[in-house]
């Protein structure tokens, strides 16, 4: 600018000089500072100086002198306090107007603080015109703008960021040195980077959205974006950028003329983000998959996901269930109180911590099946500690459950009954031993004759005999009552609130029901014992005792007269197998009368044997009928099993008071004098003669009476044999008795 107005200026005065008025009007009305210097020769410095002789009003202002303070002054006199560079760079600059004639040039006054773009020619000789104007703020502006450049330049070298520019017309592309170390290279290494370059360094399957992408923004349909995708580091590693960029400037067409944007490396971020999300996926996997049912809420209980199992187990479906509440989805009920259960996700909510749901939970599914379940519920807790929701694990445990009552109803049932067994009748007894049961009646009950079954038909129909009774006192107690069997062939029951009378009316009905009831074709015989605990004072143990003791009484008589008719029952199943048994059983009664009368027994002792001939084969009521009927010889096995007659007649009338004293003549009824019978092998005195006289009496019998599968002989054949066998098999004079009255008597028998 200054410049251009010297130029006119020169020209100006070139031409009108001459014209001092005008001249001196216009030199004071010029914007810019003036000053007509005569060149002069200072000797005594050896040095060029100038005199001013024309100056105008900017000239004073900005020197802050009169007029008369400049005029035909030394330029060194009016500038006096220029240091020394400063005169030297007046003088350099002097030196070029003389030589060119003109020369322009920028000057800073720094004892002033000041900066002057001057201009200077020399119109005549010996004279220079000088005019100039101060520039101090264009310098102070121009100064600020290269800082700002050099700061801004300096934060986009030092940034984390990598930047760059696209001219869209020229094609030219500018990158910082932080784009090209993200890349692992240096600047150098990379310029020129053009378009192929760039493409060179995209990871090939990110290339083709990013040229997408540009055509978009050159195309005017974005303006800007933010996207990631990889590079490639010079290494051949990828490197993961978070792209931003921009149209900062548009052609006068409308076209985009500058692009601009940032590089940043966000390739932890993105591994990190590829890991939370592979672990993530692999969670998801694994709740999906897993055997356990899972449901997850948000922290208002609106479920946001349910796994596979958990979709069965409800008969909700995912997609069903997002956003449906929590108590919706899993519906449950308390097994026991088959209340709803409810608040479950608020209590995890209000407390934060993990709740397990009672063992008696039971599922309700969509559809309305029941399913028992094992449950836990938890808060989800974020790293700052804030809850976003509960999650939910649970199973079916249908099937445990169903084996721990069957455990349950082992421990604490009688496996032979179905009734409870004497464990949790004790437990029971305790739990209800309370004021409010009062009062409470103790009932004992004992099974009559059940050793004789056993003994009789063997443990298989004496526990038939037990479950009978056990059916028995079933029905016969109400429902609120707890029937156990206590032991053996002992049961008990357990009343509350039952009295004394309302306890006799449940024993008279199970007694009713037993008399309607029979096992092995045997009347069911229970005898009773019952005591009522009517206050607190009173002890249970002391309770039960008594009703013990009360029982046991009952049984010493009814279980003798139950015995006895057990023990006739037996005789008639045993007559029942077939006439010769009957007939047989008879004639050997009778033959052992006339043996003793013979041997001159008392009558208690004829009365005794008589019985005992007659009951000298009831063991053989456990033996299996077509063994005992057996025409054929008889197998090893089946004459063991024949041979155990004789024990088990014993076992059953030594159970009766009444025939307790025969019980062993029938027992060794099979022993021999030379030892050789059985059971016990016994020889000589240690028979008794009355078993000495049912052998005889049964062998002479076995031999000539109507026995179907043996050849009958006459009585001299049988007495002979018997004679015979006199001394081993049979004691001789027992023989020798049956001989004389047969033989010699001639009683027929």
């Amino acid at each position: 600018m200054v410049t251009e107005i010297g130029r006119q200026t020169y020209a100006f005065l070139e031409e009108k000089m001459t014209e001092n008025d005008f001249y001196k009007h216009l030199i004071e009305e010029l914007p810019i500072g003036y000053a007509l210097l005569e060149f002069i020769y200072n000797e005594d410095e050896i040095r060029c100086d100038y005199k001013f002789k024309e100056v105008n009003y900017v000239f004073e202002k900005e020197t802050g002198l009169r007029e008369e303070e400049i005029i035909n002054k030394k330029l060194l006199d009016v500038f006096w306090y220029l240091d020394k560079s400063e005169l030297d760079k007046l003088d350099y600059n002097f030196q070029r107007v003389i030589e060119k004639g003109k020369h322009e040039f920028e000057f800073h006054l720094r004892t002033a603080g000041k900066w002057y773009r001057v201009s200077m020619f020399s119109p005549v000789r010996n004279q220079l015109v000088m005019y100039f104007m101060g520039i101090t703020n264009e310098k102070r502006q121009l100064a600020e703008l290269e800082n700002s450049r050099k700061r801004m330049e300096n934060v986009i070298e030092g940034t984390n960021a990598g930047t760059w520019e696209v001219n869209r017309q020229t094609g030219e592309r500018f990158y910082n040195r932080r784009w090209a170390e993200i890349l692992g290279y240096t600047l150098e290494e990379l310029y020129p980077i053009d378009k192929e370059t760039w493409e060179r360094l995209v990871y090939p399957d990110d290339l083709e959205a990013q040229l997408s992408r540009d055509k978009k923004l050159y195309n005017k349909e974005i303006e800007f974006y933010d996207e990631e995708y990889r590079m490639i580091h010079k290494d051949g590693s990828t490197v993961w950028i978070q792209d931003r960029g921009k149209v900062i400037s548009w052609t006068e067409e409308g076209k985009p003329h500058i692009i601009s944007g940032t590089h940043t490396d966000v390739t932890k971020r993105k591994n990190l983000e590829l890991e939370l999300s592979h672990e993530r996926n692999l969670f998801m996997t694994t709740l999906i998959s897993v055997g356990d049912g899972v449901i997850s809420t948000d922290k208002k209980g609106m479920v946001v996901f349910i796994n596979k199992a958990a979709e069965q187990l409800t008969g909700w479906t995912n997609e069903d269930a997002c956003g449906k509440s929590f108590e919706e989805v899993f519906n449950t009920i308390n097994r026991q109180t088959c209340e709803k259960s409810r608040n479950i996700f608020k209590k995890v909510i209000n407390s934060g911590e993990k709740h397990e749901m009672s063992g008696n939970t039971v599922l309700i599914a969509r559809d309305g099946t029941e399913t028992a379940i094992e449950d836990t519920i938890a808060p989800i807790i974020q790293d700052d500690g804030k809850i976003t929701g509960v999650v939910i694990v649970f199973k079916d445990c249908s099937e445990r459950k169903k084996k721990q009552e069957e455990i349950l109803y082992l421990s604490y049932c009688d496996p032979l009954t179905g009734l409870y067994n004497r464990r949790f009748f004790e437990n029971k007894l305790r739990e209800l031993d309370t004021e409010k049961n009062l009062p409470i009646t103790l009932i004992m009950a004992d099974v009559n004759g059940l050793k004789l079954v056993n003994d009789s038909f063997g443990h298989g129909k004496g526990d038939g005999l037990l479950k009978s009774a056990a059916d028995i006192l079933s029905k016969g107690c109400r429902k609120t009552d707890i029937v156990a069997r206590f032991g053996g062939d002992e049961f008990a029951a357990i009343l509350i609130k039952t009295g004394r009378e309302q306890a006799e009316q449940v024993i008279k009905r199970i007694k009713a029901l037993s008399l309607k009831e029979k096992d092995c074709a045997i009347d069911i015989s229970i005898s009773f014992g019952y005591e009522t605990k009517s206050s607190m004072a009173d002890d249970m143990r002391d309770i039960f005792k008594a009703a013990e003791d009360n029982m046991y009484s009952n049984k010493l008589y009814e279980s003798s007269r139950i015995k006895n008719k057990i023990i006739g029952r037996l005789m008639h199943n045993l007559y029942q197998r077939g006439s010769s048994e009957m007939q047989h059983s008879k004639r050997v009664s009778r033959i052992c009368e006339k043996l003793a009368v013979y041997m001159n027994f008392d009558k208690n002792k004829v009365r005794q044997i008589k019985i005992a001939g007659l009951m000298h084969d009831i063991g053989k009521t456990g033996i299996d009928g077509n063994i005992v009927n057996k025409s054929g010889r008889l197998s090893d096995d089946e004459r063991r099993e024949v041979r155990k007659h004789a024990e088990v007649g014993y076992r059953i009338l030594s159970s009766s008071n009444k025939f307790s004293e025969i019980a062993e003549y029938v027992l060794m009824h099979h022993e021999r004098p030379d030892g050789g019978g059985y059971p016990g092998g016994l020889k000589g005195n240690v028979i008794s003669v009355q078993s000495k006289i049912i052998a005889v009496a049964d062998a002479y019998d076995s031999m000539t009476g109507d026995r179907p599968f043996r050849k009958l002989l006459s009585a001299e054949e049988a007495v002979s044999e018997l004679q015979r066998c006199s001394g081993t098999q049979f004691d001789a004079e027992i023989v020798n008795a049956l001989a004389d009255i047969i033989l010699v008597e001639k009683v027929d028998l």
